[in-house]
């Protein structure tokens, strides 16, 4: 793996400008990168991806006050990881993809505190394609808004996001999508869900999905759920000697267990499940 700052691999370029850096990802082979937020005072970071291999980056830590670039050309394929544990304020990130361009990502989201998380996937040339994943559980008095948003502007792109929380105590959750299918981007497909299980009656939840059409030839959907715990799911546990709590646990990690498909290395894997144990 290579670190933000401890880049050996003869297909990766930087060049650093005060607070941004750029990195240019030559992908003739298959290239693992990782890169670790934490001390990073970049206001910038910019990922070029060229060639047809594929690139796996794998993000820990806050990007806090960072936005955060990838630029893939044509028949780039990028697959990226975000695991965030600490406390991060707001974290913005774009994506453009190209002609014949794939788009893979996953954030497991298990911080505490106050979060505002924005995404833009933009599928600029023909044929592209973006799959979007996201798992988050919000505890105590956390406050966390999540702006996820897809925008098409070429024939025969594909994009689908699937967000998924657990609202608990005090906590607040905000799941705001959008897909946008612009004039011209004819036989393109868009869909999103969101889904927030809420354990008490003092959290908050929202989700809140939009569809901005302005193309014929077209196929677009969006489903948002926020809902109690099935009382019947616990009484079924308990029925088989589970506590009322070990219930709730069980049923919470069945729910953002599958994020967990998403990610290889095993330090992160282990890092995430703990992370969702403590956090609950």
């Amino acid at each position: 793996m290579i670190n933000l700052f401890e880049y050996k691999a003869d297909n990766i370029k930087s060049v650093q400008e005060k607070e941004k850096i750029t990195f240019d990802i030559d992908a003739t082979t298959k290239t693992n990168i990782r890169i670790n937020w934490n001390n990073v005072t970049l206001k910038e970071v910019i990922v070029n991806i060229h060639g047809q291999e594929e690139v796996k980056v794998i993000e820990v830590g806050e990007p806090n006050g960072i936005k955060v670039t990838y630029n893939l050309s044509d028949d780039a394929k990028l697959y990226l990881c975000l695991a965030s544990f600490y406390e991060g304020k707001e974290a913005k990130y774009a994506i453009f993809l190209q002609n014949n361009s794939f788009f893979k990502g996953a954030f497991a989201d298990f911080s505490y505190g106050s979060k505002n998380f924005i995404f833009d996937c933009t599928l600029k040339g023909q044929g592209a394609y973006a799959t979007w994943n996201l798992a988050s559980l919000s505890t105590k008095e956390d406050e966390k808004s999540f702006t996820i948003s897809f925008y098409h502007y070429a024939p025969h792109t594909y994009a689908k996001m699937e967000n998924y929380g657990v609202c608990e105590d005090k906590s607040k959750m905000y799941f705001l999508g959008t897909s946008s299918i612009e004039r011209g981007a004819k036989s393109s497909s868009t869909h999103q869900s969101a889904k927030i299980m809420v354990f008490d009656p003092t959290c908050k939840a929202k989700a809140s999905p939009t569809l901005c059409i302005d193309e014929n030839d077209v196929e677009a959907s969006h489903a948002a759920v926020v809902g109690q715990i099935n009382e019947d799911h616990i009484f079924y546990l308990m029925s088989r000697g589970l506590e009322e709590e070990e219930a709730k646990k069980l049923i919470t990690l069945g729910y953002l267990n599958p994020i967990l498909n998403f990610f290889e290395e095993e330090t992160v894997l282990e890092e995430i499940k703990q992370s969702i144990e403590k956090r609950m």
